[in-house]
């Protein structure tokens, strides 16, 4: 039977774990002989394997496994309002208001200010499904509060409306882009 290098490497965790049968170290020590130069390779690749067998567990102190369950349990509530509230902003817009006998739909009253929910929406989702690090999700919210309610504002003055509410939402930009650029104190 012709054995090949790939029958071989395929083999050589069996081999190199001890949990190989009699007769795959034959097969594994007879190739060896037959090409020194890869039982060379072979055993440098499976010393790291080795070394990682032979060192000791490390055991996490109480305050680690604490410290990091929390931060689990908080990255998942985090999800869970970030599902609420963009589910909640993407559902809003759509709500109709019964009035004099008709049926009127509230985006056409409040068309800036519904079209501003669909867009933050629109970001929350995007964090929602993209599972960011806390501060690239910072960095997304604070371009996105910079300059999402440009138009609306643009909007605000051509038609002669107020522009003041949007002040709001460039105040909470300032405070996220503080927030990102604050000195980490660890």
């Amino acid at each position: 039977m012709n054995v090949t290098r790939e029958v071989v490497t395929d083999l050589l965790p069996v081999y190199f774990s001890g949990e190989a049968s009699g007769d795959t170290k034959v097969l594994v020590e007879d190739y060896f002989r037959q090409d020194p130069d890869f039982e060379r390779i072979a055993r440098t690749a499976a010393t790291p394997l080795e070394t990682l067998r032979a060192a000791a567990p490390i055991a996490a102190s109480s305050q680690k496994e604490k410290r990091d369950l929390e931060s689990v349990l908080w990255g998942l509530r985090r999800r869970q309002w970030l599902f609420g509230v963009s589910l909640f902003l993407t559902l809003a817009p759509l709500s109709f208001d019964f009035t004099h006998g008709h049926i009127v739909s509230l985006m056409v009253r409040d068309a800036p200010w519904r079209a501003f929910q669909w867009s933050l929406a629109a970001v929350l989702w995007f964090l929602y499904f993209a599972r960011l690090r806390m501060r690239t999700a910072a960095l997304v919210c604070a371009i996105f509060f910079t300059l999402i309610p440009i138009p609306f504002v643009l909007h605000s003055v051509f038609a002669g409306g107020p522009v003041v509410e949007f002040a709001i939402v460039w105040i909470i930009a300032a405070f996220i882009w503080l927030g990102y650029f604050r000195q980490r104190s660890c």
